[in-house]
């Protein structure tokens, strides 16, 4: 299953598993003709067909969609979203597809259904490292790899404004294959000396060295660094041939031939040949994987043919699986459909080779023999028990100590390895001023800052030249809306945040007709209509200052830098070509290098939806962060105004002596988080007087917060109303639907709005 990230408020905590991505095209895909929208998408406010067996009689007596059903309670809220999503994941054109997305997305964030909330990173940092020396594709594993780094002198620092002016140059010169060169000479230009070693402090040990099980961060920072995936982005983040020299795709966009590199030598930790890299190593690769049950196999069985099948044992011959050695150094993929992203994908461990000999040699065995428990089974039970074909060999590692890594002397590009030597020292955290105080003192060679260290570097002079602001980061926490909520305490335990509000409509429904009768209406039922108008949710999104919410965790100066505008990152893709697509039946024209943030703005524009998806001035990476194009209190009071006339058609009154309530599950551990809330509360009752409650339910302590929001499996057991930043997600690959797929019937966090599961 992919990653689902709970944004704890109280640790600000991202779940540790890595497979958060993919990359982008190959721009190998034929032009089609563009496809166009879908024709006459349903309206937010058109009704669906009543479910089978609904008593029409009594549910209009509260209106639609006054109903537990969740078919129709889907249909009502996200059906527009669908009708959208469907059309451009039917599209041949890569760009069509990519910039039909953006417009669906466009209708989810206008449904009100997602409020954008934040990215991560946007933090304060000072570095004698160049940014841009290494790839930053947000997903898969390359922007974890050193050797490309640039690291001045020691008793230096990098000043802000060259980090700028080096961001600058990147963008102007990205894709033209020049930047590395025109960096190294601007470094050297200032007086700057470049190093070949690099220093840095790590907080956590690697727990699995095996890269083809590995799905935690922790460890995906340090494996990146031992092998190359078949194609690699490099600082420009383009994809370049990494242990393929080139790869072919079929017509009907199924089957991918890599053409590997000869010679490539698989050696051990202290540098000595073991074998060659071959086609048969992909092979084994993917039945490891799959047969030791890897914390990425969705990344394969989601994709390659048979795959899935041979890992939930409908099939034992791993030859029906779809990846083949056609020869020494030919390796074919056969996917499940025509994936046009797939190539994203490969600079994830989940696609590494694996040196069949010296797996063996470890004890390691394929199919029903797999046994890891084994006593012969050594095979990456530590650094020294691993093959090498990428850029470093890790020479030592002592426990919350250290770790050292050597550049591969049999490297194949050893002309791309400028650092020759990586120290990691292990720093517990205990005390919050180490990273600073090394990083000063040319122990490291850059730091995060957090807001006691700041006071650090301002009183040592050097805030004003030094300390940058880092760029944002590829994960969007989002608010949401319970959408059939049926849990009214912690699913696991009915003692624990047990909402005051009024709800024995929760056990009156009539489940099997899908229906709420008129003589209960009660908080709960009423809370039900509200969050199922789109109006209502709308005016919420506008009334919710963010930036007052953020400032309570990071400061003022800080609290509009991640804040992010859309659900997807804006610049997760750009179209390759010139690429036109209908928004609201007018051919519309996107130029090559347009961003996918910008799609979504322009069907906001054309929609007089008055939310702001992008801001080219505020002068971020990501277009649709760093500030606020939300926060609009004027625009809150009219839809609520909306939302007040609908719901009383349907016969529910909303005023200052029967208001809303709504239930918001926030953490308490914390004093921060606990101000987070209160400015949460403020910012209604700014917009909204008292016609809207909320009612504060807070967690004390991390499990009770995680019973709550993140570890429920089912729709129904969702014990909230609304949500404030608990969720979170990532890109998975290059392309939109790794962000949108979630929000399907079967997507993995649509249990989050009270559906399915």
């Amino acid at each position: 299953m992919k990653r689902i990230v709970a944004l704890l408020l109280a640790m600000v905590m991202v779940l540790g598993l890595v497979a958060c991505g993919g990359g982008g095209g190959n721009g190998d895909t034929p032009n089609q003709e563009p496809t166009t929208t879908p024709s006459e998408p349903s309206e937010p406010g058109d009704t669906p067909e009543d479910s089978e067996g609904e008593d029409e009689g009594e549910a209009e007596s509260l209106g639609f969609p006054v109903t537990y059903d969740e078919d129709v309670l889907y249909e009502y809220n996200f059906g527009e979203f669908m009708e959208y999503y469907t059309a451009a994941k039917e599209a041949d054109d890569l760009d069509v597809r990519r910039a039909m997305m953006a417009v669906a997305e466009a209708k989810l964030l206008e449904s009100g259904l997602v409020i954008p909330g934040t990215s991560n990173g946007g933090n304060y940092a000072m570095q004698r490292t160049s940014t841009h020396a290494v790839s930053t594709v947000p997903y898969g594993s390359d922007g974890n790899r050193m050797h490309t780094y640039l690291v001045v002198d020691r008793d230096k620092m990098i000043l802000e404004s060259e980090i700028k002016e080096i961001n600058a140059k990147w963008a102007e010169l990205r894709g033209t294959g020049t930047f590395r060169d025109w960096v190294k000479e601007y470094l050297t230009g200032k007086g700057y000396t470049l190093q070949d070693t690099y220093n840095a402090n790590y907080s956590s040990d690697p727990s699995n060295w095996d890269v083809l099980t590995n799905g935690q961060t922790q460890n995906t920072a340090v494996l990146a660094n031992t092998y190359d995936g078949l194609l690699i982005y490099d600082e420009e983040n383009i994809q370049q041939p990494g242990l393929a020299e080139s790869y072919e795709v079929s017509e009907d966009g199924k089957v991918y031939t890599f053409h590997l590199r000869a010679g490539v030598p698989w050696v051990d930790s202290q540098g000595r040949e073991i074998a060659k890299v071959t086609a048969d190593d992909y092979v084994a690769a993917m039945q490891h994987l799959l047969d030791a049950k890897g914390e990425t196999t969705w990344l394969v069985t989601d994709t390659i043919y048979n795959a899935d099948a041979y890992a939930n044992g409908e099939i034992t011959d791993f030859g029906e699986v779809g990846v083949k050695a056609l020869d020494e150094l030919t390796v074919e993929y056969t996917l499940v459909d025509d994936i046009p992203y797939f190539p994203t994908m490969l600079s994830y461990g989940t696609y590494a080779p694996l040196c069949r000999v010296y797996y063996e040699s470890q004890g390691g065995k394929f199919g029903a023999e797999f046994d890891r428990t084994a006593a012969d089974y050594t095979y990456a039970k530590g650094p020294d028990s691993i093959a090498y074909c990428g850029p470093y060999l890790i020479t030592s590692f002592t426990p919350k100590n250290s770790i050292v890594f050597q550049a591969n002397p049999t490297y194949w590009d050893q002309d791309s390895i400028e650092i020759k030597t990586v120290t990691w020292s292990f720093n517990d955290g205990v005390d919050v001023t180490r990273n600073f105080n090394d990083f000063c003192n040319g122990k490291i060679d850059s730091c995060g800052l957090g807001l006691s260290t700041v006071k650090l570097a301002e009183e040592a002079g050097l805030f004003e030249d030094y300390v940058r602001i880092s760029g944002t980061g590829n994960m969007s926490y989002y608010g949401n809306f319970n959408l059939a909520r049926r849990a009214y305490a912690n699913f696991n335990d009915d003692t624990i945040l047990v909402s005051s509000v009024s709800h024995e409509s929760a056990d009156s429904i009539d489940v099997a007709n899908g229906i709420v009768t008129s003589d209960i209406i009660d908080d709960a039922a009423r809370t039900h209509a509200a969050v199922n108008n789109r109006h209502f949710r709308l005016a919420i999104a506008f009334a919710w200052d963010r930036g007052a919410h953020m400032a309570q965790t990071i400061g003022d100066d800080l609290k509009y830098v991640r804040l992010r505008n859309t659900f997807t990152q804006g610049d997760l893709v750009t179209m390759s070509k010139d690429t036109t697509i209908d928004i609201n039946g007018t051919p519309t024209t996107f130029p090559a290098g347009t961003y996918y943030g910008e799609i979504i703005q322009a069907q906001f524009t054309a929609d007089g939806f008055p939310a702001k998806a992008v801001d080219t001035s505020v002068g971020a990476d990501d277009p649709t962060t760093g500030f606020d194009g939300w926060f609009n209190v004027e625009e809150a009071k009219k839809e609520f105004a909306l939302a007040v006339e609908e719901l009383a058609a349907q016969g529910v009154e909303v005023s200052e002596e029967n208001p809303i309530v709504l239930d918001l599950v926030h953490s308490a551990v914390e004093t921060s988080t606990v101000n987070q809330a209160q400015v949460y509360v403020q910012s209604m009752e700014k917009a909204f007087g008292k016609a809207l409650k909320i009612n504060l339910m807070g967690a004390t302590s991390y499990s009770d917060m995680d019973n709550a929001t993140f570890y429920p499996e089912t729709g129904a057991e969702h014990n909230m109303d609304i949500t404030a930043l608990n969720f979170g997600w990532g890109p998975d690959w290059g392309d939109p639907n790794s962000n949108l797929d979630i929000f399907t019937p079967s997507g993995a966090q649509i249990i989050k709005f009270g559906l399915y599961g």
